[in-house]
């Protein structure tokens, strides 16, 4: 009996203190990095604000929704290039396309 409940103590013990290595924090990859100002993010970025601008002119014929959605991912690009710490979420929604009801 004795042995019984030091086996189960000493498990335990170990499940206490490895569960915090295993669990990672909700919504986050390990790999997670923070957006830099690099030039292939800041490329991506461009392209989408050209693209913005041309479905503006040729698909949805001046519709403003396109205008801005082209002017916010131009103030992404500024802030990222004067140095700005950029959140990866509004990268991610600024590669997003626009949506128009």
């Amino acid at each position: 009996m004795r042995k019984l409940s030091t086996f189960f103590a000493a498990g335990t013990v170990a499940l206490t203190l490895s569960s915090p290595a295993l669990a990672g924090s909700v919504g986050i990859s390990r790999s997670y990095t923070a957006a830099q100002p690099n030039a292939q993010t800041i490329a991506e970025l461009e392209h989408a604000s050209q693209a913005t601008q041309h479905e503006a002119r040729e698909g949805n014929k001046n519709n403003p929704a396109f205008a801005q959605k082209s002017y916010e991912i131009d103030q992404l690009v500024r802030r990222m290039q004067s140095g700005q710490l950029v959140a990866q979420e509004q990268v991610d929604q600024a590669l997003q396309p626009v949506w128009v009801w």
